[in-house]
């Protein structure tokens, strides 16, 4: 069975990626803070046939991170791929936009980073040792038509993710392990319709984001060092920085 990592596995475009890999014969390893809310995903998984293993792990925290990297390898021989689509764009109530840069506070500028960047490059390299050849990245970027004002430390998160996507395509070229990043603009998560309903019927459904993620970790797909735009109506373009 093949094994794969996803990381924001609990809610949106992470959850119902777990649940399209587990539809298709994967071991699904579900990385996210919420416990209750990831083992609701695994036991929808279960209940439909799959295979999924809870991994709670705050990725704003380093101990937690490498918690997490010797976890997995304990279990398992082999990641057929790393999935990273954790990111931090709002708060229980509020939304990280419309913001001045200076009204910021550490506290979100320093989380966003490490949970948009900093985890998902050391999860990489942590669990790099388990990946084979055809083994596939795949890391979640996001559009930004406005530009970076009003929401600067996501904005700087997701670029830095896709330099990390080309960088880590060269790097890794070698050893035959393709990475690439999917850029979706609004997505219609339960996050999304809870801060923006007016602007939900416009937002591209987290399934089309699941099933290009999941058709880029096909065997023989060997895409790589490609960041790809989706938008809602609109075939999938590359977009580097779009």
């Amino acid at each position: 069975m093949k094994n794969v990592i996803i990381t924001g596995a609990s809610t949106g475009i992470g959850k119902v990626t777990a649940i399209t890999f587990a539809n298709n014969g994967y071991k699904v390893f579900l990385v996210a803070r919420s416990k209750d809310k990831l083992q609701a995903v695994a036991d929808q998984i279960i209940l439909e046939g799959g295979v999924a293993e809870v991994i709670v792990t705050d990725l704003s925290d380093m101990n937690s991170i490498n918690s997490l990297i010797k976890n997995v390898t304990d279990k398992v021989d082999s990641i057929n791929a790393i999935i990273n689509i954790a990111g931090i764009w709002h708060s229980k109530d509020n939304v990280y936009a419309d913001l001045d840069f200076s009204d910021f506070s550490q506290k979100v500028i320093l989380d966003t980073y490490t949970v948009g960047f900093t985890a998902p490059t050391l999860i990489v390299h942590g669990l790099l040792p388990l990946m084979q050849r055809n083994s596939k990245i795949i890391n979640l970027s996001g559009t930004f038509k406005g530009g970076a004002k009003g929401w600067l430390p996501y904005y700087a998160s997701k670029r830095a993710i896709e330099d990390l996507t080309i960088g880590l395509s060269q790097e890794l070229s070698g050893r035959g392990i393709q990475v690439n990043c999917v850029s979706p603009s609004d997505t219609a998560t339960e996050s999304y319709a809870k801060h923006f309903p007016q602007y939900v019927d416009e937002a591209i459904e987290p399934e089309k984001i699941a099933e290009k993620i999941f058709e880029l970790c096909a065997e023989n797909n060997q895409t790589t060092g490609k960041v790809i735009v989706m938008k809602k109506g609109e075939e999938p373009f590359e977009g580097f920085h779009s």
